[in-house]
């Protein structure tokens, strides 16, 4: 069953139990008021869900029942990545984070390029393909990790379920499922998109109120986020590393676009702490973290085994790398090219590869603009001369030289591509290319 798919109950599901990181939808104006908190330390947050934990009351059974149904959907969606090794090494992370509390969590590996993560009361945790995409490091996509088990720790969706009940009434959610029904005819029509696409169908004053976390919620996971990355060995500053890397590329997607970066997280309406606040408070947090635990000014930390603090970036590298072609192709598929040149050239900080430079090509080859047919080729000709060149890129390359009149070479390229994918898909077409 696809997400797209789902029933109106288990929809509302969707939108009720589950926190996510980068939703952007405003909350009542209420939620602007909270202040960012200090950091707290860890025995001030305590976990509300501890091993083994079970629902408490009649709120929270019935939300768990809603979560369950909806999870049932999610596990037999064919929009689930079908990456064990993935999987294992995600569960792996959240073990190291949580400890004996992880064997409570059912994690989910989703198709959706967008920059996300959620985790819900009942303990199923979704981690989003874009998400993967843009995380440099095993730490980074820790933070996020982290923050989502700050929402699961602190229960917030069983806060904000209950705020819900108490501000809409019965007739918010008479009107919100004649939205849903609406929404859902509407996406059996061909629309392949999230599911989180269908909640915007859903009456706003439902929307304002199912996305209602504070300020200080918000501010909250991270802060818990921060502890766990802490206390598991990561390096502190990955929370901070994280936002940074996302207001930068929402800004490259601004430019590309011609259009002035705008903060949805400065509104009074908006769920999160501004991005900037966000990062700065993280970043302070994370020196602060780095002095308690050194001892002196060089803000190195031993534990006490020996072992300092970790950013796990050849884990990650290790783990990504066989999905790095079907990340980067949902990413290019965005059709967003300032978002997906900057998340190409930050990956090369480290070194431009084969990989990165085809996906280079692809992304000017889908905008189209002046020059960028030529800027297309230069990629494409870097991809190649790259050992570890995926064998689209011959085929790219090939078609690129036999539009400037290169014939010779374009077929040599293109039966280079032939050798390395003998089963492609489009080996009649590529065949008859070279027929001609």
């Amino acid at each position: 069953m696809d997400l797209m798919h789902l029933t109106r109950r288990r929809f509302l599901a969707a939108g009720l139990c589950g926190c996510a990181l980068c939703r952007g939808v405003p909350a009542l104006a209420g939620a602007a008021a909270d202040a960012l908190p200090s950091l707290p330390s860890l025995p001030s947050l305590p976990s509300l869900v501890g091993p083994g934990y079970r629902p408490e009351d009649a709120d929270e059974k019935g939300l768990w029942r809603m979560c369950a149904r909806l999870e049932e959907d999610i596990a037999a969606s064919g929009l689930l990545m079908r990456t064990p090794d993935l999987h294992r090494y995600t569960v792996g992370v959240v073990e190291r984070l949580m400890g004996p509390q992880a064997r409570d969590l059912r994690v989910y590996l989703v198709h959706d390029a967008s920059f996300n993560a959620a985790m819900y009361p009942n303990g199923m945790m979704l981690v989003h393909s874009g998400l993967l995409a843009r995380m440099r490091n095993e730490a980074q996509f820790a933070a996020v990790l982290g923050h989502e088990s700050g929402h699961f720790a602190r229960k917030h969706s069983v806060a904000g379920w209950r705020t819900l009940k108490s501000r809409t009434g019965a007739m918010a959610f008479v009107t919100a499922g004649g939205a849903v029904a609406a929404g859902a005819s509407a996406a059996r029509g061909g629309d392949t998109g999230s599911w989180f696409d269908l909640a915007y169908s859903i009456n706003k004053a439902l929307v304002l109120s199912v996305y209602s976390f504070s300020r200080g919620q918000e501010s909250e996971a991270d802060m818990y986020g921060l502890h766990l990355l802490h206390r598991a060995g990561y390096t502190p500053e990955a929370a901070a590393q994280v936002w940074r890397q996302l207001i930068e590329e929402r800004k490259a997607s601004a430019r590309a676009r011609d259009k002035r970066y705008r903060d949805g997280a400065v509104s009074a309406y908006s769920t999160h702490p501004p991005s900037d606040e966000r990062m700065a408070a993280l970043s302070a947090a994370a020196a602060e973290m780095r002095r308690a635990g050194s001892g002196g000014p060089s803000g190195e930390h031993r534990f006490d085994d020996g072992h300092r603090f970790d950013d796990g970036r050849e884990a990650w590298r290790r783990a990504v790398a066989p999905h790095l072609f079907t990340l980067l192709a949902e990413q290019v598929g965005l059709n967003d090219p300032g978002a997906s040149l900057y998340l190409l050239k930050s990956l090369a900080e480290d070194g431009w590869t084969g990989l990165l430079r085809y996906f280079e090509g692809e992304v000017y080859r889908l905008r189209d603009e002046a020059g960028d047919a030529e800027r297309a080729a230069s990629a494409y000709a870097a991809a190649v001369a790259c050992a570890d060149a995926p064998p689209e890129a011959w085929r790219a390359h090939g078609y690129a030289l036999l539009k400037a009149g290169r014939g010779e070479e374009g077929r040599a390229a293109l039966a280079r591509y032939l050798d390395r994918k003998p089963d492609a898909e489009d080996v009649a077409m590529v065949r008859f290319s070279l027929a001609q």
